[in-house]
């Protein structure tokens, strides 16, 4: 058997193993690691601080704990496609009552029209089991439905713009009359109930039910608040509602519990649509007590600054012992 000789200076051990343990505990303390957790597991921490809710840009989530999602193409049912956004940055607050859920990527730039035969919208979702089960296979199955949120560009467009119509984007159209314009008759589609086309909508979130491929529906309750806003590059979309739903058959949410939750995300510029769509694996969300980070109040440079003061002080101390015994043997 092969033995490991020791150093022959006990000095030299004492002061890698003070140093050594000096610098765990620091880093224990401070929640600082090398390496990212891959547990993926996402804490929503309580914040005393009001969130906006048009402004997904907030100084509020610079201090928020992160968690980066991988995305893949979906080729589990057709139509196959996606995978052109290669991954999301998350975050989640709550206040006690609702659920703030922040959701990120890189966009060359902000797709908000489905004006034409080739034009999509970009758009991105979030799905929660229902009644509490474990996270279900993808869409969800006979007996495991699922609660869909999902944002819309186009939907977001149309609030921001006051519900423009054909004419109001294409100026150069004309047609030869239209009878009563205001009259629901001659909007067939807002008559028809068709849910794209109304026009009283005050959110470009849309709240939905599936249990399987085929069978996504919107939900007879609509309570999920949102906004999205393009930036240099980037989506920032978020999402809101109450632990509650106004719908007792909808996911609900509890401070010291876990739910999965998966992701989903449409580029438009790619022809994203339907199952077109890069889309993640289910990950945990769990609601915690404790205060989130307020903005200003401490930040990843002062932690790493007093990291570095830590280490610089257990070398002195392992530089003043070996000092010492290095006297005693003279």
């Amino acid at each position: 058997m092969t033995s490991w000789p020791l150093p022959a200076n006990p000095t030299a051990v004492r002061a890698v193993f003070i140093g050594a343990v000096a610098l765990a505990v620091v880093v224990g303390v401070l929640g600082l690691f090398p390496v990212r957790s891959q547990t993926l597991t996402l804490n929503a921490s309580r914040t005393e601080e009001p969130i906006p809710h048009d402004d997904p840009w907030a100084d509020i989530w610079e201090a928020t704990t992160e968690e980066i999602v991988p995305l893949s193409a979906q080729n589990i049912a057709p139509p196959f496609g996606g995978g052109n956004v290669s991954s999301i940055t998350t975050r989640a607050l709550h206040d006690g009552e609702s659920l703030y859920f922040l959701v990120e990527w890189d966009d060359d730039g902000a797709d908000m029209s489905v004006a034409g035969s080739d034009l999509f919208s970009d758009a991105a979702a979030l799905q929660f089991p229902i009644g509490g089960v474990d996270a279900p296979y993808t869409m969800g199955g006979a007996g495991l439905p699922v609660n869909i949120w999902q944002w819309k560009a186009v939907w977001q467009a149309d609030i921001e713009s006051g519900f423009e119509t054909i004419q109001d984007r294409l100026g150069n159209t004309y047609a030869d009359a239209y009878q009563e314009s205001d009259d629901p008759l001659f909007r067939t589609a807002e008559a028809a109930g068709n849910i794209v086309a109304q026009r009283d909508r005050t959110t470009p979130v849309e709240d939905l039910v599936a249990e399987g491929f085929g069978t996504l529906t919107t939900s007879d309750v609509q309570n999920v608040e949102g906004s999205g806003v393009w930036n240099n590059g980037q989506w920032r979309v978020l999402f809101i509602r109450e632990f509650e739903s106004a719908d007792p058959e909808l996911t609900s949410f509890e401070v010291g519990k876990a739910t999965p939750v998966a992701f989903a995300v449409w580029n438009g510029e790619a022809g994203d649509r339907n199952g077109q769509k890069s889309i993640a694996s289910f990950i945990e969300l769990r609601l915690v007590e404790d205060v989130a980070v307020v903005p200003g109040e401490e930040s990843v440079g002062s932690q790493v600054l007093l990291l570095l003061l830590t280490i610089a002080l257990a070398l002195v101390v392992v530089y003043g012992i070996t000092r010492r015994e290095g006297r005693s043997h003279d």
